[in-house]
């Protein structure tokens, strides 16, 4: 189960990943308006990434993505 997991999340766009795990890491430590000003910059930084536009382009155009990292 925790390998079949690990392999849905390897299949996300880098960036949504990475800022996802930073959020979860920081979430015990901060405040609600801490956490919702972390989740908003988080959101920010991956909507202005090239996956953000890969996702939905490769979604119309039916085929898988090709995430970049970026």
């Amino acid at each position: 189960a925790a390998l079949a997991l690990a392999g849905r999340i390897t299949g996300n766009a880098p960036v949504a990943v990475r800022q996802s795990l930073g959020v979860a890491r920081q979430a015990l430590n901060l405040g609600d308006v801490e956490l919702r000003g972390l989740s908003a910059q988080t959101q920010a930084t991956v909507m202005a990434s090239e996956d953000f536009q890969e996702g939905p382009r490769a979604f119309i155009e039916k085929r898988a993505p090709r995430w970049t990292g970026r």
